[in-house]
């Protein structure tokens, strides 16, 4: 935005009359803030143009050539497995040395930090695996049964690699989606530390451990979304990663429990009560993805709703899908004008300072 002293110097050059001067510059303030005020706060950047397409299509059939080739090179060979999936890793991290350090480009960089990591867990896991059992292959029987009290803290060391590597991947390419594969490492190596204490304690309880998990990644995308409230920086890009790991999973977890054991009316209205919830706290924090997570149970909802007054079953489907859809459509035009009516009341309080600002009415 032009400053107000380059808008007197215009009128010292006679471009602009001096007592257009304050008008000029609180019209152009205005504009700017509700410029940043009304910008989506969830914008993707996936791509900034073909040119991320054209070069993630590159990768694609780059490195499907490499699998296939090495795939006939290494077959029956006992450690060919390693060699393969950390070369690829080795790969990865010298194409990103280009492409995401270098150009910055923001599609490619994504498919080369989910590429990285990945490839280095397939090949942690193949290594731990011919380690301790003489088979590449033969981490995975590691994981159940008696193996998995027998060999538990070998089978949980391909996490903990795939977890380091993964932070020497950030620190050097500060790739925004880095934090929500490694924050799945983390999960899953959660949910195998778990299971080596006690199978019981994960299988009867995983409902709630998958809910901490979600739990835990929704705190740390909050974490990020503070640092960046106006959702301008890799803050918001991070955060937003984050938001989409964790929701499925505290959603998941909560309403399974509901609309997924014992699927009747009274389950039906307590799904959609909770669905409403969460909308209020997406709102709340203006992300979305947390809700979206939600429409696919409100949907089961509603269809049980439909169905216990026999309208047949071809109806009930196309009355789920008109109101799920209108009941999107409805709250995503609508989003900005019900986020301001719901948090004006509060624009005095300190925790409003914490949230993304709240857009002017007009």
């Amino acid at each position: 935005m032009l400053s107000r002293d380059a808008l007197f110097e215009a009128s010292r050059k006679g471009l602009i009359d001096e007592t257009q001067v304050t008008p000029l510059y609180e019209f152009l303030l205005e504009a700017d803030s509700r410029e940043v005020e009304t910008a989506d706060p969830e914008e993707m950047h996936f791509a900034k143009g073909f040119h991320d397409i054209f070069v993630s299509i590159g990768l694609g059939i780059l490195f499907t050539g490499y699998f296939v080739g090495l795939g006939f090179l290494i077959e029956g060979s006992p450690v060919g497995p390693i060699g393969m999936y950390f070369g690829a890793a080795v790969l990865c991290w010298l194409l990103a040395e280009w492409f995401s350090r270098k150009l910055r480009l923001s599609l490619p960089s994504i498919l080369l930090t989910g590429g990285f990591m990945l490839s280095f867990w397939f090949g942690a896991v193949n290594l731990v695996g011919f380690v301790v059992k003489g088979n590449a292959g033969d981490w995975w029987s590691m994981t159940s049964g008696s193996d998995l009290s027998a060999h538990g803290i070998a089978a949980s060391i391909p996490f903990v690699l795939t977890l380091l590597a993964g932070w020497a991947f950030y620190k050097r390419f500060a790739v925004p989606i880095t934090p929500a594969f490694m924050a799945m490492a983390a999960g899953m190596l959660c949910f195998l530390v778990l299971a080596i204490l006690d199978e019981d304690l994960l299988g009867n309880l995983l409902n709630i451990w998958l809910f901490l998990v979600g739990l835990a990644c929704f705190g740390l995308a909050l974490f990020f979304d503070r640092k960046d409230p106006l959702r301008k920086g890799l803050n918001s890009d991070k955060a937003f990663w984050l938001h989409l790991v964790a929701a499925p999973m505290i959603v998941h977890s909560v309403l399974s429990l509901v609309a997924a054991v014992d699927k009747n009316a009274i389950a039906a209205f307590v799904t959609i009560g909770l669905v409403v919830l969460i909308a209020l706290i997406a709102l709340v924090i203006d992300r979305r993805a947390l809700l979206a997570s939600a429409i696919s149970y409100l949907g089961v909802a509603i269809g049980v709703l439909l169905a216990t007054i026999n309208l047949g079953e071809a109806t009930a489907i196309s009355l789920t899908l008109l109101l799920l859809g209108a009941f999107v459509l409805m709250l995503g035009s609508g989003w900005t004008s019900l986020r301001r009516k719901l948090l004006r009341p509060y624009a005095s309080h300190a925790f409003m300072h914490k949230l993304p600002p709240v857009s002017p009415e007009r």
